[in-house]
């Protein structure tokens, strides 16, 4: 227990050492309830936060508590908190006096605490002198105390760090801030987002370099249109440990043969541009073909190397601000941003002209994409939409010149290899359904 919390309960002469030290200064006829509440806070049925309110000695406690870490059976393994006097009302020269129960109608309103200048007012205080930084936020203020643990963590003070909701989001790394500060926005304003959340985010320390910080945030009271009057959490630096986490992350968004990105990554994009209303965009399918040819007759490997040079090419045609992703086996897909519908054509044409400038060269196996293309012109249209119009616009373009390209490749096949290779074989003609390279 802090020396600031001893001074509250008036404990400074004898501090318990134990709950069962503490407990006793709670009188009988209370204790069950308050150990039934501390019961549900600690097994997980209540959730990580709890307020309560309790007689002890000769006056009221709020009780403020908060689950950091629970076991496998979601029972509390780390609980912090902090305590508050809420009636002192021992007279001078008279024996201790127990309090009206239940809590007089005059206690202070729970959303407004009567210390809040004071260190004991700070939920988790105690977390200053641990590895965690804490941050109590008003959102209606918009001012915020960081604890300075808080500021050390991230190498700034309190002059550099002022006590505002701005100091936070400009050191929010760029690329995380448009997953990160909307969603907690939201927190507030939609009690139907719940009262808890954590995420895991970047942020700009005192030296310039990069902080991997998990952030976990606890809503402790809302108003009566349920907007969040009063937030509380920890930070905690994880750079160490993102190292595995953000290789992970690379797999994820990455294609790993080709270095384009991934379906993931695609799917991303999408979900971020839709929620920016971003119109017009232009998605754009490309598909390999005679891929197949190559995988059954030079191996897969000559296939993957065929994949690859079709990733250069593709990528070599667009702007380096574009999504381009391998979808998966031979079908890769673009998002152009700002690319409107009169803009397309042009776009999809510069891509046909690179395939074409590199099978110039006849050393190695030609390399083609069919192509296809739609634009979402406005909101009227989904990327998804736009999605599936440009894959059917690719399969028309596929059925019309995939004949002519699997003859280009079995020539080059039976020339360089001196395999005799079949067309007529099921495996090489495309389905009504779907494509096949």
């Amino acid at each position: 227990m802090s020396v600031g919390a001893r001074d509250q309960l008036h404990l400074e002469s004898n501090p318990p050492r134990s709950m069962k030290d503490y407990l006793e200064h709670c009188p009988l006829e209370s204790l069950a309830q308050l150990l039934e509440s501390l019961e549900t806070a600690l097994n997980g049925s209540h959730g990580p936060h709890l307020e309560v309110f309790y007689p002890f000695d000769d006056f009221w406690v709020r009780s403020q508590i908060l689950v950091l870490r629970r076991d496998v059976f979601g029972r509390a393994t780390l609980v912090t908190g902090c305590n508050v006097a809420l009636e002192k009302q021992r007279p001078a020269g008279e024996g201790p006096a127990r309090p009206t129960h239940p809590p007089p109608r005059n206690l202070p309103e729970i959303a407004v605490l009567s210390t809040t200048r004071n260190d004991t007012s700070r939920l988790m205080l105690a977390l200053n002198a641990a590895s965690d930084g804490l941050w109590d936020w008003n959102p209606s203020t918009n001012v915020i105390y960081f604890s300075p643990r808080y500021l050390d963590m991230l190498g700034y003070t309190s002059d550099e760090f002022p006590p505002l909701s701005t100091s936070w989001t400009s050191k929010v790394h760029p690329d995380d801030y448009e997953n990160i500060v909307p969603m907690q926005i939201e927190f507030i304003n939609d009690p139907k987002q719940g009262d808890s959340f954590e995420c895991t985010y970047r942020m700009r320390r005192g030296d310039g370099t990069w902080a991997w910080i998990l952030s976990r945030g606890y809503v402790t009271h809302r108003d009566e249109h349920g907007k969040a009057v009063r937030v509380v959490g920890l930070h905690t630096d994880v750079t160490a440990s993102q190292g595995d986490r953000a290789r992970l992350e690379d797999l994820v968004r990455n294609d790993a043969l080709t270095g384009l990105r991934s379906r993931t990554y695609y799917g991303m994009t999408v979900d971020k541009l839709e929620r920016q209303q971003m119109r017009p965009v232009s998605i754009i399918i490309a598909d390999m073909d005679g891929l197949k040819l190559v995988n059954d007759h030079m191996g897969h490997s000559e296939g993957s190397e065929m994949l690859c040079r079709a990733a250069v090419i593709l990528r070599s045609s667009l702007n380096s601000a574009d999504c381009i992703a391998r979808m998966g086996g031979d079908e890769f897909a673009a998002i152009v941003p700002g690319c409107a519908r009169e803009d397309l054509d042009e776009l999809m044409q510069r891509i046909r002209d690179a395939f074409d400038a590199h099978n110039i060269n006849e050393d190695h196996v030609p390399t083609h994409m069919s192509v296809g293309g739609a634009c979402a012109q406005d909101m009227t249209t989904t990327l998804a939409q736009a999605l599936s119009e440009a894959d059917r616009n690719m399969l028309a373009v596929k059925r019309e010149n995939s004949p002519r390209w699997r003859l280009r490749i079995k020539n080059w096949i039976e020339k360089h290899t001196g395999k005799a290779v079949q067309l007529d074989d099921s495996r090489y003609r495309m389905s009504p359904v779907h494509n096949d390279s």
